[in-house]
């Protein structure tokens, strides 16, 4: 019903899905891909839906395809089975294999194989076929399914199938142009670059910047991870001057043509919304509940969703969304593999404001190249803060209560930044702030692991059980650490710790110390400057928060502007 309504509204160039109070059972995910799309309920307290997809025990189902259909080379051809004790699948054509996939440590609770017939499976030729999908199980015993499929090398899906992400997925096109490299350099502040060839690019096109993560670049930041993506950014074209391409904000990070940079077209979709309703996953699959891809100016507005089975409500290659008014509580899945997270991955300029969430794994977070984000005036209980990683950057959090346990999959740092030799996150960019936070943690308060450059520590309060308040190592240079308010209760520990000789330049001004050991600077590397810090014993009542003069960052830039 929902799938039908939406078609009808992109008929009409889109509009508003309006469900009444009550409570809906949502048997199956459902991707929309037309722009100017709302659904909306009547309140989070009056419409719910329940999303009950799930594979029946002992089976596999195929996504989107039926018996008979035909298929062209770029198809998706999407199984999926039950997630509990799941091993592996195997997808035959004909009965000889032909695709597989097989979970790592990082696969978190993920049941499914998605390939195309261009992707991986290279045998097809026009005709007739069998597609035979079997998953494999802890105890060795399997589950099986069978299509017959006619392929054709010149079909083009008229609706393309997807994978679906969520219960409600929200999704663009995707990239549809060649990579076109850079001719030179596309500097930081930089409102355009210039291509090194010919090309289709058109003014209102949004387009993807990225600079690959070559060897020298690898050696340059330490990076041990050899996989994700790192410098990425996304704008949209307002001029074309033959190879140049000019766009409608600055580039914060550089874009070097030593490092293989260039930019591709991004088919997105736009100004899609949910709002007003809560959204609860009774079953344990590996799907997100609201999920935005490939996504420029979508939102999710007072939503409350309830044990997702990986996000709550998430965007991936997206631009100038925003999650507001929003509560987000439990998730079946959280021993690993990008899963309970709140917050935003490939995602630029974004916005998170006024959300709850309970006994999730890592929230906030900013991972995956993330840049220009603001997650403020938020609560998060029983999770971490994450810059989790692929060399975030110019992400702002300010007026975050954040409590860390370890309990629900966090590490129990308050805040924690993936360092260049962890193999799966790698290292976290520059000029990230953290401003008028209150967060609480059983280890070191803020524990970032290196190659960090001019981050800004702010006027938080900092709580920590055991442990230093702020530690940085290798490489990790000219922060500002100001205006804090530091309670370690361990009576051991130093309020900042620069773990390496290479941690120099950061100024570490006006903060107070209540508890650890007296010392304000610890480890081998030196401030640039370390002025007006006083160290305290923890009173019986707990120390206040600082109140800056300056409430909000954010709100000050939105009016100087």
């Amino acid at each position: 019903a929902i799938e039908l309504a939406v078609s009808a509204l992109a008929k009409r160039g889109g509009g508003l899905l309006q469900l009444d109070a009550g409570l809906y059972d949502l048997l199956r995910p459902v991707i929309i891909r037309a722009d100017n799309i709302t659904l909306a309920g009547k309140g989070t307290d009056q419409t719910k839906i329940n999303f009950r997809y799930a594979i029946e025990d002992g089976k596999v189902a195929f996504w989107g395809l039926k018996d008979g259909q035909t298929i062209g080379p770029k198809t998706n051809l999407v199984v999926f089975a039950p997630p509990k004790e799941f091993k592996e699948f195997v997808l035959y054509l004909d009965g000889k294999q032909s695709s597989g996939y097989h979970p790592s440590m990082h696969s978190g609770n993920r049941s499914y194989l998605s390939t195309t017939a261009e992707d991986k499976l290279h045998h097809f030729t026009p005709g007739k076929h069998t597609l035979t999908a079997t998953a494999t199980y802890a105890d060795g015993s399997t589950r099986t399914s069978s299509i017959t499929i006619h392929f054709d090398p010149n079909h083009v899906d008229p609706t393309p199938i997807g994978r679906p992400d969520g219960a409600l997925s929200f999704h663009g096109g995707g990239f549809d142009s060649p990579q076109y490299p850079l001719a030179q350099d596309g500097k930081r502040g930089s409102k355009s670059v210039t291509l090194a060839h010919t090309h289709d690019l058109q003014v209102g096109q949004w387009i993807f910047v990225r600079a690959n993560e070559t060897p020298a670049r690898r050696a340059l930041v330490r990076n041990a991870c050899n996989w994700g993506i790192y410098r990425n950014y996304v704008v949209q074209i307002t001029k074309v001057d033959g190879k140049t391409i000019h766009f409608d904000k600055p580039l914060r990070i550089d874009f070097p043509k030593a490092d293989e940079s260039y930019v591709m077209r991004l088919d997105v979709i736009k100004q899609g919304g949910v709002k007003d309703l809560t959204l609860e996953q009774t079953q344990d699959m590996w799907l997100t509940g609201v999920m935005f891809t490939n996504a420029v100016n979508c939102w999710a507005q007072r939503v409350n969703v309830i044990k997702c089975g990986r996000h709550p409500v998430y965007a991936n290659f997206a631009a100038h969304c925003e999650i507001r008014d929003c509560e987000f509580t439990e998730a079946w899945f959280k021993g690993g593999g990008g899963t309970a997270y709140v917050g935003w991955e490939k995602s630029y300029d974004c916005l998170m404001e006024n959300v709850t969430t309970h006994n999730m794994r890592h929230a906030p977070l900013f991972q995956w190249s993330a840049a220009g984000n603001v997650i403020r005036d938020s609560t998060f209980h029983n999770s971490d803060a994450q810059w989790h990683s692929g060399w975030t950057n110019e992400n702002l959090m300010e007026n975050c209560v954040i409590t860390s346990v370890k309990g629900n999959g966090g590490y129990g740092y308050g805040m924690w930044a993936s360092p260049p030799e962890d193999g799966a996150h790698g290292p976290n960019g520059p000029r990230n702030v953290v401003y008028n936070c209150d967060v609480t943690s059983q280890i070191a308060g803020i524990w970032i692991g290196g190659m960090n450059e001019n981050w800004l520590i702010l006027h938080n309060r900092i709580i920590t059980d055991k442990g230093v308040g702020f530690f940085t190592k290798d490489h990790s240079f000219d922060h500002i650490i100001q205006g804090n308010v530091f309670v370690l209760k361990d009576q051991k520990s130093a309020m900042v710790q620069l773990m390496s000789p290479d941690c120099t330049g950061s100024e570490i001004t006006n903060n107070l110390l209540y508890g650890g050991n007296g010392e304000f600077v610890a480890g081998l590397g030196e401030a640039e400057l370390v002025h007006s810090n006083v160290h305290l014993q923890i009173p019986k009542t707990m120390p206040k928060r600082p109140t800056p003069t300056v409430p909000s960052i954010f709100q000050w830039q939105r009016q100087s502007q």
